[in-house]
């Protein structure tokens, strides 16, 4: 198969899994952190919507005092891509605003990093 062809038919499996999940909140751990991603608002739109990353230690307990970097990226369109860091909240919330600036599946990157904790996690969004 050619590679062109290969990323295409990837792209169409992960489009349909992702047009398969009714809510956008997805929830995932990752080693020793457990991510829970949420927008307002919920559903997401194009524009301007607050990226709500929950963090939790292995134990379930909120994860404070983290560095987390926040990266967007349209997964159809190269080079539309914001980056931040998102400010904690309380109690293992970490928030950051993201302009959407068209419909389409976005990627968001996180990266947490804590006292030789580096973790980083993939979520796909889709805006309508």
């Amino acid at each position: 198969m050619k590679p062109r062809l290969i990323v295409i038919v990837v792209i169409l499996i992960l489009a349909t899994l992702v047009a398969g999940c009714a809510a956008q909140t997805k929830k995932e751990a990752i080693g020793q952190v457990n991510f829970t991603l949420g927008t307002n608002p919920d559903p997401p739109i194009t524009g301007k919507n607050e990226i709500i990353l929950n963090l939790q230690d292995k134990d379930g307990k909120p994860l404070t005092g983290a560095t987390v970097d926040v990266s967007a990226d349209h997964t159809d369109m190269s080079g539309m891509t914001m980056n931040g860091s998102a400010t904690e909240q309380e109690d293992g919330k970490y928030a950051i605003t993201a302009d959407f600036s068209m419909s389409g599946t976005w990627k968001i990157t996180a990266y947490v990093r804590k006292d030789g904790l580096d973790v980083r996690k993939d979520f796909e969004l889709k805006i309508p």
